[in-house]
């Protein structure tokens, strides 16, 4: 019996792919996906979580998703695979490079030694065809995919414990961008801090650095947005990240929007893009 996964991906009108691409400059094709975890785990619990594992899930899989003891974390592991494959069935049937009708639980996506999700080869799908990323955060997960470069999403619940920690990501430099361009009461800085949280998160997915990037090294520099979309929800991120050669710097763009009162944000290393 099929998950009837459609039924928990949950639509983003203010952020349609187009845009996105427009706004990381990217002239390849992308896609992502946002599934509602309390959607899944009603229609799992209609095939119930042992079946609907088996039928969706590779051996290798399997043998990862065995390992949670926690329901929850099982929840979010699930939901953050089934995201990353149907966002993967639906690039590569974009650009035609798989058969149209592979199912989306047929592609295995496993995890390298850092942890960075990866699509893994099968008798389907011989080669590592995109690049994907995957995110989630209380009852949201998403993913992303690429066909060209490494790309990176994040997805996080706003929450006022953003303040406290807010010196270990934001430089006050940063925050002064923040408040000039949103205009936000103090008791109102959750909000566009964790806009700059999940776009830096989203930054330090898509490095292919040998270690990831700190948090104070990804150095906001400009947020951008068309005046008619400066208030609905759609801005464009505008970071100075490290290349590789740790000499020069490279010009990395965010797409960043609010769903909800949870705040997504999705990137593609312009530096890693042939």
């Amino acid at each position: 019996m099929d998950l009837q996964i459609k039924k928990c991906i949950t639509a983003n009108p203010q952020l349609p792919v187009p845009r996105v691409a427009e706004l990381l400059h990217y002239n390849h094709s992308l896609t992502y996906v946002l599934l509602n975890l309390q959607l899944l785990e009603e229609e799992m619990d209609k095939l119930g979580e042992e079946t609907a594992a088996v039928s969706h899930l590779s051996g290798e899989e399997l043998v990862q998703f065995d390992k949670f003891a926690s329901p929850k974390r099982k929840r979010e592991w699930l939901g953050g695979r089934f995201a990353a494959k149907h966002a993967t069935a639906k690039l590569l049937e974009r650009t035609k490079s798989q058969d149209n009708d592979m199912h989306w639980s047929g592609y295995i996506i496993m995890a390298d030694k850092n942890g960075r999700p990866f699509l893994s080869a099968n008798k389907r799908n011989p080669e590592n065809t995109c690049d994907i990323s995957i995110s989630h955060s209380a009852s949201m997960a998403a993913a992303m995919a690429v066909n060209k470069g490494y790309c990176g999403v994040d997805i996080q619940q706003v929450s006022p414990q953003v303040i406290k920690v807010r010196e270990r990501f934001c430089t006050n430099k940063e925050k002064k961008i923040l408040q000039d361009f949103f205009s936000v009461e103090p008791e109102e800085q959750a909000v566009p801090l964790t806009k700059l949280w999940a776009a830096k998160e989203a930054l330090r997915k898509a490095s292919f650095l040998d270690s990831l990037p700190g948090f104070l090294e990804l150095k906001l520099i400009e947020i951008t947005a068309a005046p008619l979309q400066k208030n609905a929800g759609l801005w464009g991120f505008i970071f100075n990240c490290k290349n590789p050669a740790g000499s020069t710097h490279d010009i990395c763009r965010v797409a960043v929007s609010p769903i909800e009162d949870y705040v997504l944000a999705l990137t593609v290393r312009d530096d890693t893009v042939n």
